[in-house]
């Protein structure tokens, strides 16, 4: 399972092929219209004729009992993608997987693959009062790419131009793949976000249409957290509603991984924690969220030319706007870095219960080591250093008794590449400091 533009139906797809398999992509059709495309799927493959002239196999049971007498000598792949679609157009279908399974398992080989992007959907599967519970083989997740796999889809822009690339196309390789190599930057967004034809002009608007009958408070919640709102109480004043009429609608974004949830490292129990702040997982989420959605709203993009709207509207904002991304991106690049001086068994961000003291990136080792991180999307300088200095105890103290600290790291991320003096001297000893081309390299 995954988001759509994962890549999800391309690996599928070609993977069926490569092993003789069959595939079908569900759509929103009749229980009726599907079962007859699925036959027609399998009668091309069988080459049956009565199949190939229409005469789709009658139900469910029949199509599985002749899939499974098909798979009794060699092995026969199958693959469902969009299940959700399917279970939705034939509800009794997990439960007829679910005879077909236990009656037939033993003796047939055939393989059956369940996808989908409706990831609340996928999940329920497996929850112990549906069907299919237990019955599963294996799983499989398609996260989005890493920032550092932008730089395979434009390797001519420069390390920083690939973070900002990042920041904005965000990591689902059907956006990437958008992007033009011999464009620069701001043609790509050009192209692709502010004008009516490109493919992700409004694509964000409508991402979560195909899920929900009525998402216009979804939308709002989304767009809430874009401009700066991640608080509970920030995003309720927002919104005028209630904390109660939020609650069900924010745990589906999370569940479906458009939001998730922050919380300090130092939390002993995150789910209960009041230092809680949300974001939005997908960076082109919230870019688009930020800067064209507004265009959109005042029609400002329908008489604005491309290039003025991204001189005039975006380009001034765009560094301000990577605050937040290039702390994202720091953090995830801690996770797997082999060059920290320890491994963390917790990695994150810190803030105290006024927020007035934070740390972009704070980890905790299992051996009494922790590392305080400032990341600057400008110039780094020595106030930068004296501040993680200074939070350095704060977070400590915030800490359980039960877990001493023996040594703490500092660690400086710059976006430009650029160190005042006295901070380039340090990183030649103690300080770590880590650049674009750190954070870009694979």
């Amino acid at each position: 399972m995954g988001r759509r533009r994962a890549g999800k139906s391309w690996v599928l797809t070609r993977f069926s092929q490569s092993v003789g398999g069959i595939y079908y992509q569900a759509t929103n059709r009749t229980e009726t219209k599907q079962l007859a495309a699925l036959s027609r799927i399998i009668g091309t493959h069988f080459d049956d004729a009565a199949l190939l002239r229409g005469v789709a196999l009658p139900d469910w049971e029949s199509l599985f009992q002749y899939l499974t007498d098909r798979a009794a000598g060699a092995p026969l792949l199958l693959v469902l993608d969009e299940f959700p679609y399917l279970a939705a157009a034939a509800p009794t279908l997990p439960s007829i997987i679910q005879a077909a399974w236990d009656h037939h398992s033993p003796g047939t080989r055939l393989k059956l693959v369940l996808s989908g992007s409706h990831i609340t959907a996928m999940q329920r599967l497996e929850h112990a009062d549906q069907p299919l519970y237990g019955r599963r083989t294996g799983r499989l997740v398609f996260p989005p790419f890493t920032h550092e796999y932008t730089g395979a889809f434009v390797p001519a822009y420069s390390a920083r131009d690939q973070l900002v690339a990042s920041s904005i196309f965000g990591g689902l390789p059907g956006h990437l793949a958008l992007l033009d190599p011999h464009r620069g930057l701001a043609a790509n967004v050009m192209r692709q976000m502010l004008t009516p034809a490109g493919r992700l002009f409004d694509e964000a608007q409508h991402m979560l249409d195909a899920f929900l009958g009525d998402a216009d408070i979804h939308y709002s919640i989304i767009q809430a957290i874009a401009n700066g709102d991640h608080t509970w109480s920030k995003i309720t004043n927002r919104l005028g509603k209630r904390s109660g009429s939020i609650s069900r609608p924010m745990r589906w974004l999370e569940e479906m991984q458009v939001v998730s949830r922050m919380v300090p490292i130092t939390e002993a129990s995150p789910q209960r924690s009041k230092r809680t702040r949300y974001r939005i997982t997908d960076p082109y989420v919230a870019f688009w969220h930020r800067f064209v959605a507004p265009l959109l709203a005042t029609g400002e993009v329908s008489v604005g030319a491309p290039e003025q709207l991204w001189h005039e509207r975006i380009a001034p904002r765009l560094d301000d706007y990577m605050g937040a991304p290039f702390e994202d991106i720091c953090r995830s690049w801690a996770g797997r870095t082999a060059r920290f001086p320890f491994r963390p068994s917790r990695l994150g961000a810190w803030w105290d219960a006024n927020s007035r003291n934070e740390l972009d990136v704070a980890a905790v080792g299992v051996d009494g080591d922790i590392l305080v991180g400032e990341c600057k999307w400008g110039r780094v300088d020595e106030a930068d250093l004296d501040t993680l200095r200074a939070r350095a105890p704060l977070l400590v103290a915030d800490l359980p008794s039960s877990q001493p600290v023996r040594r703490v790291h500092y660690a400086l991320f710059s976006g430009t590449d650029t160190w005042s003096s006295g901070v380039a001297a340090l990183i030649a000893g103690d300080v770590l400091g880590f650049s674009s081309a750190d954070l870009t390299a694979r």
